[in-house]
């Protein structure tokens, strides 16, 4: 993979989305200061983006269920490099359990690749107001953070739920395959794909509770106290 020609990243500063390509290019700006060799490379076909509620993505998602998950800076790039359909080769940090992978570089099919040329953390939440929009269906996989954190849902139709971790971790069992959910909040839709920042959730309409925004910080008793979990009714269980 080192000898094929890369796309490198600039840093995220200066209002970074720039994606630099050539071998001219390549030559003048530094890649990443670590040497990403050794780590493994996990290859598969991409079945869909993984979208983010402020329309753009976070990762990859591949046929056989396994989520590429990347910094926002790599996910830049990342639409631009690969399609729905098309195989990749990700070199990343395999989850130790969980099918996710940590991924530092992305290459496609045709031997182009980008990759984190600062090995660049998560990015920051972004939160999202506009229409609300309604992701009804039957979850396909959960859907996990950079950090392998359970963070929300990855629906049938690929759309993707967001949840704040402690409120994902409250009701994990409706996040699990095979099970129904109808969310409403605010997010995007696009070509990329249908991504929302829950405000309401459960296994129907009807059937739903109230949840902190994962753009938002939770209000109230610290969250995984009694009293975070006590809603009027009684407590959450799914």
């Amino acid at each position: 993979m080192a000898s094929l020609r890369r796309s490198h990243l600039l840093p995220a500063v200066a209002g970074l989305s720039a994606l630099i390509a050539g071998p001219a290019m390549a030559a003048s700006q530094p890649v990443s200061a670590y040497d990403l060799s050794p780590l493994p490379v996990t290859t598969g076909t991409v079945a869909h983006y993984l979208p983010t509620p402020g329309g753009d993505i976070d990762g990859l998602i591949l046929t056989d269920g396994t989520e590429i998950l990347c910094s926002h800076e790599l996910g830049l790039a990342v639409a631009s490099l690969v399609k729905p359909g098309e195989k990749i080769s990700a070199r990343g940090l395999h989850g130790r359990e969980l099918p996710i992978v940590r991924a530092y570089e992305i290459e496609d099919q045709r031997g182009r690749a980008v990759e984190d040329a600062e090995t660049i953390s998560a990015r920051l939440p972004v939160t999202t107001s506009g229409p609300d929009i309604v992701v009804d269906g039957t979850v396909r996989a959960p859907l996990y953070s950079l950090h392998g954190r359970l963070v929300g849902a990855v629906m049938q139709d690929y759309s993707v739920i967001h949840l704040a971790p402690a409120e994902a971790t409250r009701l994990a069992a409706w996040l699990k395959p095979g099970q129904t959910l109808h969310a409403v909040g605010n997010g995007s839709t696009s070509a990329l794909g249908t991504a929302i920042d829950a405000r309401e959730i459960g296994p129907a309409m009807g059937q739903t509770v109230h949840v902190a925004p994962a753009a938002a910080p939770v209000a109230g008793p610290f969250p995984g106290s009694a009293a975070y979990d006590e809603i009027p009714g009684g407590s959450v269980h799914p």
